[in-house]
């Protein structure tokens, strides 16, 4: 199947179960010849992790004026000004640290309203970054207008859960997404404009199931990148 072949058929299948559904594009180690396919066939958002790699396929793509860049990668706060120049939305703010700086350069740089998540750890792991959901009531308090930080929109929550919830076991099993899908959905409606960022190429059709309002695919879309 060749990548526009995918990317219609995972369109398609999306808008099927949750018409309006965002797909984000995950074009980390992507070349971006093929970012520029996908933008012909009617693609703009494409989620990158690294800024490096970011600031390098923004200025080779710059011809493409409404392509928005979703910076889906860890937060370094020596990084986030040159993140904020360069990406349209960031959605793994994990600290007060991080909406504060996001929202002083958002200011600084004109972008006011600037789009942000609030990235949770669904699943408690270690080896993962994020907020526990326990945790996030107390960082949206502090993206309160009164608080000064103007700069910023918080949209609700990004969430990456633990790789054995599949789309194979909810399909052929379940007769409703896992608890855990919808209490991130839950939580969601509790954050900023109450937007929930869930899925990813191996479970993305119970995330939207589950009522997510964003998926992110790359695998699916792009086949295994290159090692």
């Amino acid at each position: 199947m060749t990548l526009t072949d995918a990317y219609d058929a995972i369109r398609t299948e999306i808008q099927r179960i949750r018409p309006g559904c965002r797909l984000i594009a995950v074009s980390k180690g992507q070349s971006p010849e093929k970012i520029r396919d996908l933008y012909q066939r009617g693609q703009r958002e494409f989620g990158e992790n690294y800024l490096q790699e970011l600031e390098l396929k923004a200025a080779a793509l710059a011809d493409l004026p409404d392509l928005r860049w979703i910076f889906i990668g860890q937060l370094q706060s020596n990084k986030i000004q040159r993140i904020v120049a360069v990406a349209s939305e960031i959605q793994t703010a994990a600290s007060e640290k991080h909406l504060r700086y996001i929202d002083r350069y958002a200011r600084e740089a004109g972008k006011h309203g600037f789009p942000v998540f609030i990235e949770v750890n669904a699943g408690g792991e270690a080896s993962k970054a994020g907020v526990t959901a326990d945790g996030v009531p107390e960082l949206v308090a502090k993206v309160a207008v009164g608080d000064g930080m103007t700069g910023i929109r918080l949209q609700g929550i990004m969430a990456i859960p633990p790789v054995e919830i599949t789309d194979e076991d909810f399909l052929l099993v379940q007769k409703e997404p896992p608890e855990l899908f919808r209490s991130m959905r839950r939580l969601a409606d509790t954050v900023g404009m109450g937007k929930l960022s869930l899925g990813m190429s191996s479970d993305y059709r119970t995330a939207i199931a589950a009522g997510s309002d964003c998926v992110r695919i790359g695998r699916s879309l792009f086949g295994e990148r290159q090692k």
